[in-house]
C-alpha cells in the first residue's frame, strides 16, 4: 500500500514539479495550494507524512505545524521555507518540524530527505524495555513520553529515534556523521545543524540543559549518553 503524502506548497508550478517527482517515488500524493484545504485533507485523509510551505497565502505556516503536531505527534512533517534565518529554522525545529529545507532547494536532496522520513515512520519500536531511566527521567517508548519531576514530554518520532540510539550506545560518543545517516538517513556530509538543535531540546527535557552531565557533547567526537552510576 502507497504511503500518503501530504504536500501543502502555494507556487503552482513548484507544486507540480513536487507532486510528479514524490509520486515516481511511491508516495500518494494530495497537493493543496493553501491552509484551509491542507486542515481539510489532513483530517480526511490522515496522511503518513506531510511537506509544508510556511508561506501560505490565507494561513501561518507555522500554526498549521502546530496543529498537525497536536493531532499526531509521530507525522513526520518536512518544512519548505524561504526563511533562511537560524532562528526561524530553530523555531520550526522546536515546534514540531521533523526536517527543514530552505528554498531554493537541489531536488535530488529533498527526495531523499522525504523518503528517509518515510522509511522511519514506519520504524517499530521492538526489544525495548518497557521504561528506561534517564538520571532523574524517565523514558516510555511505547508511547513516545519522557516524565521527570511531575512534567511529561511527548517526543516526536525523530526525537524518540535520536534518543533511543544514543542509549542503545550509552557509554560511548556517537558521531554527528553516524546521527545523520542512523537517524535520519541523509548522507553523512550534509552540512546542517539540526542534530545540535535536537541535541538541545532532548537535554531541556532531561534536566540536563545548563550544565550537562547526561548528555555530553565532545568536540571531534560526538554525542554521549552517560552510563548510569558513572
Amino acid at each position: 500500500m502507497k504511503q500518503r503524502l501530504l504536500l501543502v506548497e502555494d507556487e503552482e508550478n513548484l507544486a507540480k514539479g513536487l507532486e510528479l517527482n514524490f509520486s515516481l517515488e511511491g508516495f500518494s500524493v494530495q497537493w493543496v495550494a493553501n491552509g484551509v484545504d491542507a486542515r481539510t485533507s489532513w483530517k480526511k485523509e490522515m496522511p503518513d507524512l506531510v511537506v509544508l510551505d510556511l508561506g501560505l497565502p490565507d494561513t501561518d505556516g507555522l500554526e498549521l505545524l502546530q496543529e498537525i503536531k497536536r493531532v499526531d505527534l509521530r507525522v513526520p512533517v518536512l518544512v519548505l521555507t524561504a526563511r533562511a534565518s537560524d532562528e526561524e529554522r530553530i523555531t520550526g525545529l522546536s515546534l514540531g518540524a521533523d526536517d527543514y529545507v530552505t528554498k531554493p532547494f537541489n531536488l535530488t536532496e529533498l527526495v531523499l530527505r522525504v523518503r528517509g522520513l518515510a522509511q522511519r515512520s514506519q520504524w517499530y519500536r521492538t526489544s525495548l524495555p518497557k521504561e528506561i531511566c534517564l538520571g532523574a527521567a524517565v523514558l516510555t517508548p511505547s508511547d513516545a513520553t519522557l516524565r521527570r519531576d511531575g512534567e511529561t514530554y511527548w517526543l516526536t518520532e525523530l526525537e524518540l529515534r535520536l534518543l533511543l540510539h544514543l542509549w542503545r550506545q550509552r557509554g560511548s560518543y556517537v558521531s554527528r556523521e553516524e546521527l545523520l545517516v542512523q537517524v535520519w538517513g541523509y548522507s553523512a556530509e550534509t552540512a546542517t545543524r539540526t542534530v545540535d538543535i535536537f541535541v538541545s531540546r532532548l537535554r531541556r527535557m532531561l534536566g540536563d540543559a545548563a550544565n550537562p552531565v547526561l548528555l555530553l557533547t565532545k568536540r571531534g567526537k560526538g554525542y554521549m549518553l552517560v552510563r548510569e552510576g558513572e
